[in-house]
C-alpha cells in the first residue's frame, strides 16, 4: 500500500511539473509573438519620417515584453535542460533586443545636458575641491580619531 501511494504521489508530482512546463512554454510562445510584433513596429517607426512621436512608447513596450520573456525563459530553465536550439533561439531574442536598445539609445535617447540637474551639479568645472597633501591628511585623520 505504501508503494502504491508513493508511486501515485510521484506520478502526481510529474504531472504537476509537466503542466507547469507546458504553461511556461505556452507563455513563452505568446511573449515571443508579442515581442516580434513590437520589434517590427519599432523598426517601422524608426524607418518612418514621424519617428519622434511614437518611438518612446514602442521602446517602453519592447522593454516590458523583453523583460517578461526573459523572466519566463529563466523559469523554464529552472525546470528543464535547454537544447542547443532553445539556447540559440533565446539568444536571437536577446540579440534582437540589444540591437533595438542600441538604436534607441543612439538615435532617440539624447538628453540635453544643460537641463540635467546632475550634470549641472557635477560638471567638472564646478568641482572645487581642496588640495590636501599627505601630511595634512594624516593630521586631519588623527584629529578626528580616524
Amino acid at each position: 500500500m505504501t508503494r502504491d501511494s508513493g508511486k501515485k504521489k510521484n506520478e502526481a508530482e510529474v504531472k504537476i511539473e509537466a503542466n507547469n512546463e507546458a504553461k511556461l512554454r505556452a507563455e513563452r510562445t505568446n511573449l515571443r509573438r508579442l515581442f516580434a510584433v513590437v520589434a517590427k513596429s519599432f523598426d517601422d517607426i524608426h524607418r518612418s519620417m514621424n519617428r519622434e512621436k511614437n518611438i518612446d512608447i514602442q521602446f517602453s513596450k519592447i522593454c516590458e515584453k523583453a523583460e517578461r520573456l526573459f523572466r519566463v525563459v529563466q523559469d523554464i530553465k529552472e525546470i528543464i535542460n535547454f537544447t542547443d536550439e532553445e539556447y540559440d533561439t533565446m539568444e536571437s531574442y536577446r540579440d534582437r533586443f540589444t540591437k533595438i536598445r542600441v538604436i534607441y539609445e543612439k538615435n532617440y535617447n539624447k538628453q540635453d545636458e544643460s537641463k540635467s540637474e546632475i550634470s549641472r551639479e557635477i560638471a567638472l568645472d564646478n568641482l572645487k575641491l581642496p588640495k590636501l597633501s599627505l601630511k595634512e591628511y594624516e593630521t586631519l585623520c588623527l584629529d578626528h580619531g580616524l
